[in-house]
């Protein structure tokens, strides 16, 4: 089993290249082919171009009238709509090509081909059969269809945006039958895809085994390993910009500013201690459940970050304080004791 899923890198993608050498590559992709179907093929939109058959306002069952060309004025339904080149197949607008053999479809006996044009979808309108009241039918096409009021379509099992011919609120153009799918001897019956097989029975353990997880997931991604090389590490982390002297008086400033404002906490006095264990008490004697408290003494017994921090900066105010009374005395005892010095030396002298 191979775990490359795309090999565009390996394409050469046109769509990213300037027009003159897209025309270019396409004369020269065109070299090669039959001449009835050179030109023929429309260029491809870039992605942010391209549209769903439902943003397009058309698809596959519309009534669509074709504005110019040597069908103009023809009213004809929507085989296909291409989202790739934003164009559209119509029944009856089709070209005769010639075909190899190698290339004939199932059930075809001839070198000729009837191959559908690919009408630009700014070339069709969107067109609407009406019957009025003795059962004569008539057309309306709209020059544009505007897109609102979403709703969910049971038959297209999505929500889809209603069509309404541009400032016409009154013209509606419902949406076609989808196209019938057609079961295959591959295919499998609604009723047993919708069927539950398989559920978890705890979030808590995988219900996978995990000799299965390899054959679920790509054992060799690199996502999967645990180290990071150098390389990886230094993608992740920035390198270090040299700070300006505007910004470091900035940090010495904010720095400083932390240490003036830092939060004071003093230990609460006797009185107060003795009324929180009062009222403690008050409540515990109401408690009658002895599962109740038994889990308040083990919630009682778990460490709390909070408190723990609290009584830390409670400890260091005491600590800043008292260093502060230390060194608000030193000055005090220098003071008395240069006065005994003076004396002592007045007597050695005498």
């Amino acid at each position: 089993m191979s775990w490359v899923t795309k090999r565009t890198r390996f394409q050469k993608n046109i769509l990213g290249l300037p027009e003159y050498l897209r025309k270019s590559l396409r004369k020269h992709q065109e070299a090669g082919s039959l001449p009835t179907l050179k030109g023929f093929f429309p260029d491809e939109l870039p992605k942010s171009q391209r549209k769903t058959d439902v943003e397009a306002g058309i698809m596959q069952g519309d009534l669509a009238y074709i504005t110019t060309g040597r069908h103009k004025g023809k009213i004809v339904e929507v085989l296909a709509y291409n989202s790739l080149t934003d164009t559209v197949m119509l029944s009856g607008i089709s070209s005769k090509k010639i075909l190899p053999k190698m290339y004939w479809p199932e059930g075809h006996e001839s070198y000729v081909y009837d191959f559908p044009d690919f009408v630009p979808r700014k070339d069709v309108r969107l067109a609407g059969k009406e019957r009025d009241e003795r059962g004569n039918i008539s057309y309306v096409v709209a020059e544009d269809v505007e897109l609102r009021d979403e709703y969910y379509d049971d038959r297209f099992k999505k929500f889809i945006p209603r069509r309404f011919a541009k400032y016409h609120d009154n013209i509606e153009f419902p949406w076609p039958e989808p196209a019938e799918i057609h079961e295959g001897a591959l295919s499998t019956p609604e009723h047993v895809v919708m069927e539950r097989t398989f559920e978890f029975q705890s979030i808590a353990k995988s219900g996978i085994p995990k000799a299965a997880l390899d054959k679920l997931r790509n054992p060799f991604s690199k996502y999967k390993k645990r180290l990071l090389s150098a390389y990886q590490v230094a993608k992740l982390k920035g390198p270090e910009m040299p700070l300006t002297k505007e910004q470091k008086i900035w940090l010495a400033r904010s720095e400083k500013r932390k240490i003036e404002n830092k939060p004071k906490y003093y230990p609460l006095s006797e009185e107060v201690q003795e009324f929180i264990g009062a009222k403690m008490a008050q409540h515990l004697n109401k408690i009658e459940s002895p599962e109740l408290r038994l889990h308040l003494e083990g919630l009682s017994k778990r460490r709390n970050p909070d408190f723990e921090k609290t009584l830390q900066i409670i400890e260091e105010t005491r600590t800043a304080e008292e260093e502060q009374q230390q060194q608000q005395q030193q000055p005090e005892q220098q003071e008395e004791e240069e006065p005994l010095k003076s004396e002592g030396a007045a007597k050695d002298s005498a």
